[in-house]
Protein backbone atom coordinates (compact mmCIF):
# COMPACT_ATOMS: atom_id res chain seq x y z
CA UNK A 1 0.00 0.00 0.00
CA UNK A 2 1.41 3.31 -0.81
CA UNK A 3 0.79 6.39 1.33
CA UNK A 4 1.03 10.15 0.57
CA UNK A 5 0.87 13.39 2.72
CA UNK A 6 0.31 15.78 0.94
CA UNK A 7 1.33 19.48 2.41
CA UNK A 8 -1.25 18.49 5.90
CA UNK A 9 -1.76 21.23 8.87
CA UNK A 10 -3.87 20.60 11.65
CA UNK A 11 -4.53 23.21 14.68
CA UNK A 12 -5.72 22.28 17.83
CA UNK A 13 -6.81 25.18 20.50
CA UNK A 14 -4.17 27.22 18.97
CA UNK A 15 -1.79 25.06 18.84
CA UNK A 16 -0.18 23.80 14.96
CA UNK A 17 0.19 20.01 15.90
CA UNK A 18 0.93 19.25 12.07
CA UNK A 19 2.98 22.23 9.60
CA UNK A 20 2.96 21.63 6.14
CA UNK A 21 3.94 17.75 6.23
CA UNK A 22 4.28 15.93 2.96
CA UNK A 23 5.74 12.55 3.05
CA UNK A 24 5.40 9.07 0.88
CA UNK A 25 5.55 5.93 2.08
CA UNK A 26 5.79 2.63 -0.07
CA UNK A 27 5.11 -0.70 0.33
CA UNK A 28 7.90 -3.22 1.88
CA UNK A 29 9.49 -0.33 3.90
CA UNK A 30 9.01 -0.36 7.43
CA UNK A 31 9.19 4.27 8.17
CA UNK A 32 10.30 4.92 11.66
CA UNK A 33 9.34 8.96 13.27
CA UNK A 34 11.16 9.79 16.00
CA UNK A 35 10.61 12.62 18.39
CA UNK A 36 9.90 13.52 22.14
CA UNK A 37 6.18 13.53 23.10
CA UNK A 38 3.79 16.78 21.75
CA UNK A 39 6.26 16.92 18.46
CA UNK A 40 3.45 15.85 16.57
CA UNK A 41 3.70 12.04 16.06
CA UNK A 42 0.59 10.84 17.18
CA UNK A 43 -0.98 13.82 15.03
CA UNK A 44 0.70 12.63 12.00
CA UNK A 45 -0.50 8.74 12.43
CA UNK A 46 -4.16 9.98 13.32
CA UNK A 47 -4.20 12.19 10.39
CA UNK A 48 -3.06 8.71 8.33
CA UNK A 49 -5.60 6.83 9.41
CA UNK A 50 -8.47 9.74 8.98
CA UNK A 51 -9.62 9.97 12.38
CA UNK A 52 -8.39 13.63 12.42
CA UNK A 53 -9.81 16.41 10.15
CA UNK A 54 -6.91 18.37 8.65
CA UNK A 55 -6.93 22.14 7.75
CA UNK A 56 -5.60 22.16 4.79
CA UNK A 57 -3.41 19.24 2.61
CA UNK A 58 -4.56 15.70 1.74
CA UNK A 59 -3.38 12.17 2.88
CA UNK A 60 -4.18 9.45 -0.23
CA UNK A 61 -3.91 5.68 0.32
CA UNK A 62 -3.20 4.15 -3.04
CA UNK A 63 -4.13 6.93 -4.71
CA UNK A 64 -7.43 7.11 -2.84
CA UNK A 65 -8.50 10.40 -0.51
CA UNK A 66 -8.27 9.27 3.30
CA UNK A 67 -11.97 10.86 4.58
CA UNK A 68 -12.01 11.94 8.10
CA UNK A 69 -14.04 9.60 10.47
CA UNK A 70 -14.72 7.24 7.56
CA UNK A 71 -13.98 3.58 8.31
CA UNK A 72 -10.56 2.38 7.38
CA UNK A 73 -9.54 -0.30 5.08
CA UNK A 74 -10.06 -4.11 6.37
CA UNK A 75 -6.22 -4.15 5.45
CA UNK A 76 -4.84 -1.32 7.53
CA UNK A 77 -3.87 -2.66 11.24
CA UNK A 78 -3.18 -0.11 13.94
CA UNK A 79 -2.47 1.05 17.54
CA UNK A 80 -2.78 4.58 18.16
CA UNK A 81 -3.18 5.45 22.29
CA UNK A 82 -4.24 3.15 24.39
CA UNK A 83 -5.90 -0.08 23.15
CA UNK A 84 -9.55 -0.44 24.12
CA UNK A 85 -10.16 -3.98 24.67
CA UNK A 86 -13.25 -5.68 26.66
CA UNK A 87 -11.67 -6.25 29.79
CA UNK A 88 -14.49 -8.74 31.07
CA UNK A 89 -13.76 -10.92 27.87
CA UNK A 90 -10.72 -12.70 27.17
CA UNK A 91 -7.89 -11.89 25.08
CA UNK A 92 -9.25 -14.58 22.39
CA UNK A 93 -12.60 -13.12 22.52
CA UNK A 94 -11.13 -9.78 22.06
CA UNK A 95 -9.03 -10.62 18.65
CA UNK A 96 -12.00 -12.88 17.48
CA UNK A 97 -14.67 -10.08 18.10
CA UNK A 98 -12.47 -7.40 16.29
CA UNK A 99 -11.81 -9.78 13.57
CA UNK A 100 -15.53 -10.90 13.20
CA UNK A 101 -15.81 -6.88 12.21
CA UNK A 102 -13.72 -7.55 9.40
CA UNK A 103 -15.32 -11.31 8.76
CA UNK A 104 -11.49 -12.14 8.51
CA UNK A 105 -10.28 -14.24 11.29
CA UNK A 106 -7.43 -16.48 10.55
CA UNK A 107 -7.17 -18.76 13.72
CA UNK A 108 -3.42 -20.36 12.66
CA UNK A 109 -2.03 -16.27 12.05
CA UNK A 110 -3.59 -15.20 15.60
CA UNK A 111 -2.34 -18.30 16.90
CA UNK A 112 1.40 -17.68 15.39
CA UNK A 113 1.24 -13.89 16.77
CA UNK A 114 -0.12 -15.23 20.37
CA UNK A 115 2.72 -17.61 20.79
CA UNK A 116 5.31 -15.13 19.56
CA UNK A 117 4.98 -12.76 21.96
CA UNK A 118 4.13 -15.15 24.83
CA UNK A 119 0.11 -15.04 25.68
CA UNK A 120 -1.34 -18.23 23.66
CA UNK A 121 -1.40 -19.76 27.16
CA UNK A 122 -2.78 -16.64 28.44
CA UNK A 123 -5.74 -16.24 25.25
CA UNK A 124 -8.11 -17.96 27.75
CA UNK A 125 -7.77 -15.74 30.44
CA UNK A 126 -9.63 -12.46 30.76
CA UNK A 127 -8.09 -9.06 29.71
CA UNK A 128 -8.86 -7.27 33.13
CA UNK A 129 -6.41 -10.00 34.35
CA UNK A 130 -3.51 -8.80 31.91
CA UNK A 131 -0.61 -7.02 32.82
CA UNK A 132 0.28 -3.92 30.99
CA UNK A 133 2.58 -5.64 28.70
CA UNK A 134 0.53 -8.82 27.58
CA UNK A 135 -2.39 -6.13 26.54
CA UNK A 136 0.40 -3.47 24.63
CA UNK A 137 1.77 -7.71 23.02
CA UNK A 138 -2.22 -8.18 22.53
CA UNK A 139 -2.97 -5.21 20.59
CA UNK A 140 0.44 -5.70 18.32
CA UNK A 141 -1.43 -9.16 17.73
CA UNK A 142 -4.91 -7.82 16.64
CA UNK A 143 -2.73 -5.06 14.44
CA UNK A 144 -1.31 -7.38 12.72
CA UNK A 145 -3.37 -11.03 12.65
CA UNK A 146 -5.31 -10.47 9.47
CA UNK A 147 -2.37 -10.22 7.32
CA UNK A 148 -2.63 -6.27 6.98
CA UNK A 149 -1.64 -4.15 4.23
CA UNK A 150 -0.38 -0.96 5.67
CA UNK A 151 0.50 -1.17 9.73
CA UNK A 152 0.39 2.03 11.91
CA UNK A 153 2.04 1.60 15.60
CA UNK A 154 2.25 4.28 18.02
CA UNK A 155 5.04 3.82 20.38
CA UNK A 156 4.10 -0.22 19.98
CA UNK A 157 6.87 -1.21 22.72
CA UNK A 158 5.83 0.65 25.68
CA UNK A 159 5.06 -1.49 28.51
CA UNK A 160 7.44 -4.53 26.64
CA UNK A 161 10.38 -6.47 28.26
CA UNK A 162 13.96 -6.61 25.90
CA UNK A 163 13.03 -10.16 25.17
CA UNK A 164 9.60 -8.93 23.63
CA UNK A 165 11.18 -5.48 21.93
CA UNK A 166 13.68 -8.09 20.36
CA UNK A 167 10.62 -10.41 19.71
CA UNK A 168 8.25 -7.14 18.22
CA UNK A 169 11.72 -6.04 15.78
CA UNK A 170 11.74 -9.58 14.56
CA UNK A 171 7.90 -10.14 13.75
CA UNK A 172 8.28 -6.36 11.75
CA UNK A 173 10.77 -7.40 9.32
CA UNK A 174 8.84 -10.25 8.71
CA UNK A 175 5.80 -7.89 8.09
CA UNK A 176 8.24 -5.79 5.62
CA UNK A 177 9.52 -9.02 4.05
CA UNK A 178 5.41 -9.91 2.98
CA UNK A 179 5.22 -6.55 1.09
CA UNK A 180 3.22 -4.75 4.17
CA UNK A 181 3.99 -0.80 4.82
CA UNK A 182 5.25 -0.62 8.30
CA UNK A 183 4.99 3.25 9.91
CA UNK A 184 5.93 3.36 13.84
CA UNK A 185 6.39 6.54 15.99
CA UNK A 186 8.14 5.73 18.84
CA UNK A 187 10.78 8.19 21.18
CA UNK A 188 13.61 5.22 21.01
CA UNK A 189 15.24 5.90 18.15
CA UNK A 190 18.06 3.12 19.17
CA UNK A 191 15.16 0.26 18.61
CA UNK A 192 13.19 2.40 15.20
CA UNK A 193 17.30 2.50 13.92
CA UNK A 194 17.55 -1.33 13.94
CA UNK A 195 14.57 -2.00 11.81
CA UNK A 196 13.46 1.05 9.65
CA UNK A 197 14.67 1.91 6.13
CA UNK A 198 13.94 5.07 6.45
CA UNK A 199 13.79 7.77 9.62
CA UNK A 200 12.28 10.54 9.96
CA UNK A 201 12.03 13.04 12.83
CA UNK A 202 9.43 15.51 13.70
CA UNK A 203 9.52 18.14 16.65
CA UNK A 204 6.70 21.03 17.11
CA UNK A 205 4.45 19.61 14.06
CA UNK A 206 7.36 19.73 11.79
CA UNK A 207 8.41 16.39 9.72
CA UNK A 208 12.22 16.10 8.54
CA UNK A 209 14.64 13.42 7.04
CA UNK A 210 16.21 11.91 9.68
CA UNK A 211 20.13 11.79 8.44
Amino acid sequence: MYITIDHASKTIKNKQVLRDVSAGFERGRIYGVVGPNGSGKTMLLRAICGFIRLDAGTVTMNGEPVVFNRKLPDSVGVIIENPGFVLSETGMQNLEYLAGINKDFDQEETERLLRLFDLLDHADAKVKSYSLGMRQKLAIVQALMEHQHLIVLDEPTNGLDQESVAMFLEEMRRQRDRGATVIIASHHFDELNQIADYCYAMRDGVLRAED
